[in-house]
């Protein structure tokens, strides 16, 4: 399974949702590997391929700018870890 990365940042007024969602997809999906990566933390670079936030990534493969549903959001978990997403 590709970690799903989702990064956030202080400044985002939708990201305290996103602590949300990720709960549930926690308690749904314990074994998925799951990193939320804080942009305003000094020893974090942001990587190219984020430019706004919250950003929820599989690998390099943006799969959401801003907040997925929890529905979609598992589903294409579901999928990367069937092995059907091609990146």
């Amino acid at each position: 399974m590709t970690p799903l990365r989702i990064y956030i940042s202080a400044h985002c007024p939708t990201c305290a949702f996103t602590f949300s969602l990720v709960n549930s997809v926690r308690q749904l999906r314990p074994r998925y590997p799951i990193e939320v990566i804080n942009l305003d933390k000094p020893d974090v670079a942001r990587p190219a391929h984020v430019f706004g936030t919250p950003t929820y990534c599989l690998g390099r493969q943006v799969i959401s700018l801003g907040n997925p549903s929890l529905t979609t959001l598992l589903a294409t978990l579901d999928q990367d870890a069937a092995g059907e997403l091609l990146r």
